[in-house]
């Protein structure tokens, strides 16, 4: 049943990474005695930048490896492989260097010697019993497991099947592009488009269709060529099918949560990390 509603699904903890690492380590950083009063300033310039540093790095190896599987998986025309579409767009908002992205696409068509690399979901319960699903791409699975196996168990929780309190669903999310259509008449015409199962009003002025994860590449060819909307993103991901409520005052829980969820994020094979918790 379709349903168009702000709030159509409910609010399932995410994490900035950008914030949680950062508070983390200005943390840490304001615990160091201040000896050299002239030099503390660079210090904490030098300190910061250095997290910035690292945390693009890790940013931009997740990139390269999502445009390379798009590409082995899809082609290396954006206009007939929406992934990479996607994956390129993204790349883009990142700012990831071109010549980084060349090289993806090179090591995907077999031009430059890489490793193979695979796509792999894994699963199992977190801080609290939450189920946890994580999104890799990895050219070492072996190394991959282990370390998950390691985040998991220190996180006090175990690697199991927890796939079955999901669903696979894709979403795009689009603006009225170069039409001058109100919300209302997006809403409209996006209703008409087979296999939209949900449409979301979001705060910036666009939509949000929930759909099956297999009519992602329909629905985009209909928005952008039959009605000329903008498709800002696309993607496929997990929904829960119910949620675990949490208690944002147990502080021993988030502390938790916030290290397990910072652990998987800074991994470089980790894409993408989907949950069952609800604030």
């Amino acid at each position: 049943m379709l349903h168009t509603t702000r709030n159509l699904l409910p609010r399932i903890l995410q994490y900035s990474s950008n914030k949680t690492f950062l508070t983390l380590y200005a943390n840490n950083f304001n615990n160091v005695q201040k000896r050299f009063a002239g030099h503390n300033k660079w210090s904490k310039i030098r300190h910061v930048k250095g997290v910035k540093d690292l945390e693009r790095g890790i940013l931009f190896t997740k990139l390269s490896k999502e445009i390379q599987l798009a590409v082995k998986l899809g082609g290396s025309d954006p206009g007939q492989n929406v992934r990479l579409a996607a994956a390129l767009a993204s790349a883009k908002k990142a700012h990831l260097p071109k010549d980084n992205i060349d090289n993806a696409i090179k090591r995907a068509l077999g031009q430059i010697k890489a490793e193979s690399i695979e796509n792999i979901t894994y699963e199992g319960y977190g801080p609290g019993g939450i189920a946890f699903l994580v999104e890799t791409v990895t050219d070492n699975k072996n190394r991959t497991v282990k370390d998950l196996k390691h985040f998991f168990t220190k996180a006090g929780g175990s690697m199991s099947v927890v796939s079955w309190m999901f669903d696979k669903k894709g979403s795009i999310q689009f603006n009225h592009g170069s039409t001058q259509d109100t919300l209302d008449k997006m809403m409209d015409n996006a209703i008409e488009i087979n296999e939209v199962e949900d449409i979301q009003e979001l705060d910036d002025d666009s939509l949000e269709i929930i759909c099956p994860s297999s009519s992602v590449n329909a629905i985009y060819g209909e928005l952008t060529t039959k009605y000329n909307y903008e498709v800002i993103r696309m993607s496929s991901g997990y929904i829960p099918t119910s949620t675990i409520k949490i208690d944002e005052s147990d502080k021993e829980l988030m502390e938790k949560l916030t290290r397990f969820m910072n652990n998987l994020n800074d991994h470089e094979d980790v894409i993408k990390v989907h949950n069952n918790a609800e604030l």
